[in-house]
Order: structure tokens, then C-alpha cells, then sequence
């Protein structure tokens, strides 16, 4: 049998020229990090190659590690980037960075998956909200009466989408 359209008609084929490409890229990358000081860009770019690669690919397994590391990348921009940012919002925008890669996993799954990754909210959730509360207190301690505050509403949130859930019936995931 001719190899040629043996590998035509094979499902993964165009899966392996995705991964084939996007390896490339990262490699360019990581090349010309060296000598045009991509440095800061590098975890961003991975994370930015494994997100495309899950998407074309349709795999949930590519997507989860590329929506971390683009959160962190981003994270990483806020203090190595090109924009000034005081140091009283690092903190907290770093967590905001980081929640939105995880937010970005459950976006992913449902565009380009067959099921739809719902736990990476959970994660999202609590750092978006520390980061928030970094944010609003400029990077003060947040005292005994305002903590109280960030595990209710999260237990708040995380009990309601339950409810939800539970409500559509197992038909709905």
C-alpha cells in the first residue's frame, strides 16, 4: 500500500503537522531569545504554542499546560515587560495573569473540545479573587475581618454553580 495515502486518510496526520509546526515555532523561539532578548516572552510563547496546538489538535491534555503557562507568561510581563507598573499592583496583577490563563482552559475546552473542563474555574476563581483583594488593598495585609470575606464568597460561588449543575441534570456537563 502507497504511505502517501495511507497517512492522508490517518486522523492524526494533520495532528502531527500541528505539533510538528508549533515545535518549530517554539524552537525558532527559543533560538532568538538569545540575541533579541525574548527571555521575558519565552514561557509566554510556550504556553501560547501549547494552547494553539491543544486547539488544533482538539486535545484537552495540550490546552491545560499551555493555559498555565500563558498565565504565568503574562504574569511574568507585568514585571519584566515593557510597561511600568508600581510595585504595590505586581502582586496582585501577577495573580490576575495567572487567573486568567486558568480561565482560559475552560474556555479552550469548550471551543475546541469535545467536553468542556469546568474544575479549572475553581483554581481561576480563588487566585483572580487574591489578586483583586491585593489590588483594592495595595498590597497591605489583608486584616482578620477582610479574609473572612474571600473563602465565604468562594464557597458562595463554588455552591451556586453546583446547584446549577445539579439542576440541568446529567445530560448537561
Amino acid at each position: 500500500m502507497d504511505h502517501h495515502s495511507e497517512t492522508d486518510n490517518h486522523p492524526h496526520g494533520e495532528h502531527r503537522l500541528a505539533a510538528g509546526i508549533i515545535l518549530i515555532s517554539i524552537g525558532i523561539a527559543i533560538l532568538l531569545a538569545r540575541w533579541l532578548n525574548l527571555d521575558d516572552y519565552l514561557v509566554l510563547l510556550i504556553g501560547a504554542g501549547l494552547l494553539g496546538w491543544g486547539a488544533l489538535s482538539r486535545r484537552p491534555g495540550l490546552i491545560i499546560p499551555g493555559g498555565v503557562l500563558t498565565g504565568i507568561g503574562l504574569g511574568i510581563m507585568v514585571y519584566e515587560g515593557p510597561w511600568i507598573i508600581p510595585a504595590t499592583n505586581q502582586n496582585g496583577l501577577f495573580l490576575l495573569c495567572f487567573a486568567l490563563g486558568w480561565f482560559l482552559i475552560t474556555l479552550l475546552t469548550g471551543l475546541f473540545t469535545r467536553c468542556t473542563l469546568w474544575w479549572p474555574i475553581i483554581p481561576g476563581g480563588i487566585m483572580a479573587v487574591l489578586g483583586g483583594a491585593v489590588l483594592l488593598t495595595g498590597n497591605a495585609r489583608i486584616v482578620q475581618d477582610q479574609s473572612a470575606l474571600i473563602p465565604s464568597a468562594l464557597l458562595i460561588l463554588i455552591g451556586m454553580y453546583l446547584i446549577i449543575r445539579w439542576s440541568r441534570g446529567p445530560n448537561h456537563d
